[in-house]
């Protein structure tokens, strides 16, 4: 269903964060203008590991089954013990695959080309009336009390054309333009951090012919001469990284025939293999820094344009995707006149302690791996999994059973408040652990087997949470083990229709009032106790 009007929001940066953050304000109602300053789509695979966490956030978007249609394993390693002989390996699986449980639907990263995820999600704006405009690239701005100026320059599909000049004003403008994009120029936000310039990189795909498909090819040491080819959705087409101080990465960048050459001599020069063309290419030198605040007045900043950091784990993209669904949501709320601008700055008090953990950790794996030489297998508990980012110290977290017992701070919670005082806050998740107790601001758990016992359903349809769940509207869980539903069920009809969906979850056999039943949206019988177990565990407190 199109969304229709003048776009309130100017997004600036059509990368899957710019994409991501269109699809939720789009779902909210909420007509955006989306900008592109190439005259073309991007190819390539990119970042193309796709972690659990951001797999529920394409859940909650509603386009999980595109993804997952298109999306692989991770490849097994075939990692060679001496380049010339390809029967002289050792197999391993970088991410150990794992079996989902009713918590956790996805437990294992998958890889989809970022020009896939771009695709799905171009296709999926089309249904809401909104085409990327590409070709279209922002020169300057200027920010009102009441709105964001911006100037255009639109050149359409001949990236070499003049152009036309455009003003255009809206009520925000969010950059998504990358690191070298003007957004965050302008505004004037810090971008402190580093530039490993010893740990450059040659990346890009390139088509292969005699190589095992299925599988992640690795041939010699990071400290030197390192060159990885990993097999994609695309039969045929490997994601190649060539990396070490025996090689020149800017020449090798601009000078495909070299490549191929370098490649086959890093490869065993083995006459099996011959090297095709390269749809993409780049040279890259990582750089490890993030902005002081995401948010300037009207402007903000998301994804590569806020954070950037070391491919090495996997994070990026990931991260990226997290930040604008987290704005998304808040911005439609302010929009609509449900709540206060003041909302939008818990966006920088949420992600920058995100954000800042996410470049530790990429850069421990980043020497790990290039100076250590340690290319190893993911711990199944690792936290680049992303399971355990949260946002328990956030200013509009209230977590009433984990804080307060008959009007006392526990031990967890006086721990808690030295952390936060301190600035020593665990935002990714030490702490918090799948298969323990909730606390407000963690990762809401999934439960299958849900039976719908809503009164005016003529089937018993089976749901799942994240099914539940969704981008234009808060869910309320009311489980009567811990509370009356119909007194909440009362203050919540005093909120806007469709600002909140309500779900009651009852125990099989357990009964609800009439009046209850009738006022919720959803009445969900957890048959086998997954809700139960995850949301309240052995709780038997009121709340």
């Amino acid at each position: 269903m199109a969304v229709t009007g003048h776009p309130r929001v100017l997004i600036v940066g059509a990368g899957p964060s710019g994409l991501t953050l269109a699809l939720s304000l789009l779902q909210n109602d909420i007509p955006v203008r989306i900008i592109e300053k190439n005259s073309a789509p991007r190819l390539g695979q990119r970042g193309a590991g796709l972690m659990p966490r951001s797999l529920e956030v394409f859940t909650t978007l509603r386009i999980i089954d595109q993804i997952m249609h298109r999306a692989i394993a991770t490849p097994r390693v075939r990692k060679y013990h001496v380049a010339e002989d390809p029967e002289s390996f050792e197999e391993y699986d970088m991410h150990p695959p794992q079996i989902p449980n009713p918590r956790v639907p996805y437990l294992s990263p998958v890889m989809l080309g970022q020009n896939h995820v771009e695709h799905i999600l171009h296709s999926t704006l089309a249904g809401y009336g909104c085409t990327v405009e590409l070709g279209t690239e922002l020169k300057s701005f200027e920010q009102f009390d009441d709105r964001v100026q911006a100037t255009l320059q639109v050149r359409g599909m001949e990236q070499d054309a003049q152009g036309v000049e455009e003003i255009s004003s809206y009520e925000y403008m969010i950059g998504t333009d990358g690191a070298r994009g003007i957004v965050r120029k302008q505004l004037g936000l810090s971008f402190l951090g580093e530039t490993r310039v010893i740990d450059n990189f040659v990346v890009g795909d390139m088509k292969v012919e005699g190589l095992l498909p299925n599988r992640w090819h690795m041939w010699g040491d990071p400290a030197t001469l390192m060159a990885s080819l990993r097999a994609t959705e695309e039969p045929g087409l490997f994601n190649f990284l060539l990396a070490g101080k025996n090689v020149n990465h800017a020449e090798l960048a601009f000078n495909q025939d070299l490549l191929r050459k370098v490649l086959t001599e890093a490869t065993g020069n083995r006459p099996d293999l011959v090297f095709r063309e390269c749809p993409w290419i780049s040279s890259y030198t990582p750089n490890i820094r993030m902005v002081n605040k995401f948010r300037v007045r009207r402007v903000f900043v998301a994804g590569d344009s806020a954070h950037v950091n070391s491919p090495t784990g996997g994070q990026g993209m990931n991260t990226g995707l997290q930040d604008t669904l987290n704005l998304g949501w808040k911005l439609a709320l302010v929009l609509k006149r449900l709540s206060s601008p003041s909302l939008l700055d818990t966006f920088t008090e949420e992600r920058l302690p995100v954000v800042e953990e996410m470049l530790k950790q990429t850069s421990k794996v980043l020497s790990m791996t290039f100076k250590e030489g340690q290319e190893k297998p993911w711990d199944k508990n690792s936290s680049l999994f992303q399971f355990g980012a949260n946002y328990r110290w956030s200013s509009i977290v209230l977590d009433e059973r984990n804080i307060l017992q008959g009007n006392q701070e526990t031990e967890e919670e006086d721990e808690f408040m030295n952390d936060y005082e301190q600035n020593d806050i665990d935002s990714y998740g030490g702490r918090s652990c799948l298969d323990g107790d909730l606390h407000a601001g963690d990762r809401a758990p999934d439960a299958p087997a849900l039976i719908d016992r809503t009164p005016s359903s003529l089937f018993s349809t089976s749901f799942t949470l994240f099914r539940v769940f969704g981008s234009s509207y808060h869910t309320v869980l009311i489980f009567p083990d811990l509370a009356d539903p119909l007194p909440v069920l009362k203050h919540l009809q005093t909120y806007p229709t469709g600002l909140i969906h309500t779900v009651i979850i009852i125990r099989p056999g357990r009964v609800v009032s009439n009046e209850a039943t009738t006022l919720a949206d959803f009445v969900l019988e957890d048959r086998r106790g997954h809700a139960h177990d995850a949301y309240i565990g052995n709780r038997n407190c009121g709340c």
